[in-house]
């Protein structure tokens, strides 16, 4: 039975326009048992790339239009082309037998796109294997550099201007550690580059539009902060009366209005003998701001956790007190039923009570139930604020992380149509001069540019958002009175 001969599939770069004579070295790649694949990653003018010994897995070539002298060629596995537009192979032999063109199919490639791209999928194997063949013969680095994993330290979440700094640190650590074993700037540590060129093009800018005069932004923060503190006092004047017509427990109301009265009164205390070093922040503020917008953006962040520090106070007052009684009526609740929480099975249990204990328990749950509406007043409001100053900082956080992965160098290759974005792969088949025959399949690999989506996608820096909230859970502690930190 005559045995079916076997594929051949040759990619070989496009030859350049002038007529001179052609030297190829590849790759033979035996891996597939019904198609012999053959990448062409080297040419040049002289047979100098041609080695006495070479490997078996090792091809040279030569193309010309005139007559081809053995002489340049010693070696098992070797083939001819002419010098046309669309070359064809005039003489095949693989392992010192000749090959037949019309089991043959030549992929012509952009030897500069294929070489220069960072874009082709490593799941398109034969282009991805000859870019990396490529990238062997021409003496390029190709180290991969395996990103560290990001430790975001519980003890510095409360502060994002140091949590930005860290950030930072790690961010040129990895742009250092990427730029010198790759011996080269990729998208990635481009588009970093260039953030970090505009970051600090806006905090200048920033700092000479806004701080004219330390003197007068000094003034105008201790003002800030004392129309901070009079809304606050106001505020709770209007709990402690009859907020919206509401009829609330006055002595209850009272309490809970001089206590946090108190609190909002030393706060003040506290900025106003404090003012004098207020130069101090200005200073770290204008010095640090230099350094970027976003560091000027987390200290805009942290001096707000500042300022509203006396809300929070009051806020986590109001959310614990509020929890208690929610906690003690549904415990109450169960007694009204006959049942009891049991800690050590962690579920409910039936339970007998007396009629003393029903007693007690029916007017521990009256004074709760009555004492509720007063506590979820000073409750909704300040976890009002306190929702808003989170958000701020959230808004803050994301301005942040979005300066900081804003593709401009994608931008700029995108414009200037560089072959590193050239990912997308297209084979079209062409077609050589007619009045020949050419048997063999000829046909032509473009790349073009991957769309702008995959691109911000598979190029974005490994930056994270100094401020993480998860406000399923943010709306989830409201309703039980946990805590939002």
């Amino acid at each position: 039975m005559h045995k079916m001969s076997k594929l051949i599939k040759i990619l070989l770069p496009v030859l350049p326009d002038d007529n001179k004579d052609l030297f190829y070295k590849g790759y033979i790649d035996n891996n597939d048992h019904n198609c012999l694949t053959i990448f062409i990653t080297t040419y040049a003018n002289s047979p100098k790339i041609f080695k006495t010994n070479p490997k078996e897995n090792i091809i040279y070539g030569y193309s010309s239009n005139s007559v081809f002298d053995k002489k340049h060629i010693k070696v098992e596995n070797w083939f001819i082309t002419n010098r046309n537009e669309y070359p064809q192979i005039n003489s095949l032999i693989i392992k010192g037998k000749p090959k037949t063109d019309a089991d043959c199919i030549l992929l012509l490639y952009d030897y500069n796109k294929v070489r220069n791209s960072e874009t082709i999928c490593k799941n398109d194997d034969y282009f991805s294997t000859l870019q990396d063949l490529i990238h062997k013969d021409a003496g390029d680095c190709c180290n991969i550099v395996c990103e560290s994993s990001f430790k975001n330290n519980n003890w510095f979440t409360s502060s994002m201007l140091v949590q930005h700094v860290y950030n930072y640190i790690y961010l040129l650590n990895w742009l250092w550690k990427s730029v010198r074993n790759k011996k080269k700037v990729s998208i990635k540590e481009g588009n970093l580059l260039l953030a970090i060129l505009v970051d600090v093009i806006l905090g200048c800018l920033f700092l000479h539009l806004v701080i004219s005069s330390k003197k007068d932004l000094g003034m105008l923060l201790m003002g800030v902060l004392e129309n901070l503190v009079n809304l606050m006092y106001s505020l709770l004047k209007w709990l402690m009366g009859a907020p919206a017509g509401l009829k609330l427990n006055n002595a209850f109301n009272k309490m809970l209005g001089k206590y946090f009265l108190y609190h909002v009164e030393l706060w003040w205390l506290f900025i106003d003998v404090s003012g004098e070093k207020l130069d101090v922040i200005l200073h770290l503020y204008q010095y640090l701001g230099y350094l970027g917008f976003t560091f000027q953006a987390a200290i805009i962040s942290d001096m707000i956790c500042l300022a509203t520090f006396h809300s929070y106070c009051i806020y986590v007052y109001a959310a614990r007190l509020f929890n208690i009684q929610i906690s003690g009526l549904k415990a109450l609740l169960r007694l009204f039923v006959g049942r009891k929480y049991n800690p050590l099975r962690g579920g409910i249990d039936s339970c007998e009570y007396t009629n003393q204990e029903l007693f007690v328990g029916t007017v521990a749950f009256t004074i709760l139930l009555l004492l509720l509406p007063t506590t979820v007043m000073y409750y909704i409001v300040f976890t009002m604020f306190r929702v808003l100053s989170l958000a701020v900082q959230y808004i803050l956080a994301k301005i942040i992380y979005t300066i900081q992965t804003l593709p401009f160098y994608i931008i700029v290759l995108w414009v200037s149509q560089s072959p590193k974005l050239a990912g997308n792969i297209l084979i079209e088949e062409v077609k050589g001069d007619k009045d020949k025959n050419t048997p063999s399949l000829v046909l032509k690999v473009k790349l073009f540019n991957k769309s702008f989506q995959d691109l911000m996608k598979n190029f974005r820096p490994p930056v994270h958002v100094s401020k993480q909230i998860e406000w399923s859970n943010i709306v989830s502690n409201i309703f039980t009175g946990k805590q939002i930190v």
